[in-house]
């Protein structure tokens, strides 16, 4: 197995351990937010207006979940693309191979680290990078939701494994030469089953799914393959075969 080869591999295995660790931090949430008030829960519903969706905290507690990890992952993906996950950042190596280099360099070294390091000596003693990323997506969230009390070590937790995660993403999408290209669909999109995965399936196994809610996960373009980005969607009814053809679900 060649260089790239191995990347691309680990590639896919870090996607797939970014998005468990963005939903673990989101059940880690929801179990603060069910002793946050009114306030938060405002808040989030707030969030969700532009994507036209209500939501029961209390009567669809997993919904819930689902869109928390969807408003999560924008925020951690925010800016994926940019060098370092920052808008206008410049290239400090210029060399492309050279710049491969480093970044898997960075991710064999951070692919380690773990909570307890963390709390021995904090972020910033293993990547000056890395550490400034935590902080920003920190701000972010909290900002987000409008929440200014301590949290608790558990959540902080599962913020830094979510955190770890999407940065080792980032540095392995930026270990080959071409970079492997995130990708996001929006509110409205048509559902592609090339591009997208429902997750709301199991669900509705009837109903075919149409029009795309919210992205709950972003996707990649992995060469001549594909990551597909995980969504919620609107549905047409596929047992309805009258002259009115498909309806549209709520």
């Amino acid at each position: 197995m060649g260089v790239g080869d191995k990347v691309i591999e680990q590639f896919l295995v870090s996607v797939s351990e970014a998005r468990s660790s963005v939903r673990l931090l989101s059940r880690s949430l929801a179990l603060q937010l069910r002793h946050m008030g009114g306030r938060v829960h405002e808040r989030i519903s707030v969030l969700l207006q532009p994507y036209d969706i209500k939501i029961s905290f209390s009567k669809n507690p997993k919904s819930v979940l689902f869109y928390l990890e969807a408003l999560l992952n924008k925020a951690f993906f925010e800016d994926f693309e940019a060098v370092g996950f920052q808008k206008s950042s410049i290239n400090q190596i210029l060399n492309p191979i050279d710049r491969c280099e480093a970044n898997y360099a960075s991710f064999n070294v951070l692919k380690e680290l773990t909570w307890e390091e963390v709390l021995n000596k904090g972020t910033r003693h293993f990547s000056e990078d890395f550490s400034r990323f935590c902080d920003r997506k920190m701000s972010d969230i909290v900002a987000m939701l409008g929440w200014n009390r301590a949290w608790p070590e558990p959540l902080l937790q599962a913020f830094f494994g979510a955190s770890k995660n999407v940065w080792l993403v980032h540095l392995l999408a930026n270990s080959v030469h071409p970079g492997l290209p995130i990708f996001r669909v929006d509110k409205g999109r048509s559902f592609d089953s090339v591009y997208m995965e429902d997750m709301g399936g199991e669900r509705a196994r009837k109903l075919v799914p149409a029009i795309v809610r919210i992205m709950v996960a972003p996707g990649f373009y992995v060469y001549g393959n594909v990551v597909k980005c995980k969504v919620l969607c609107r549905y047409y009814n596929n047992s309805v075969t009258n002259d009115k053809g498909l309806t549209p679900s709520p």
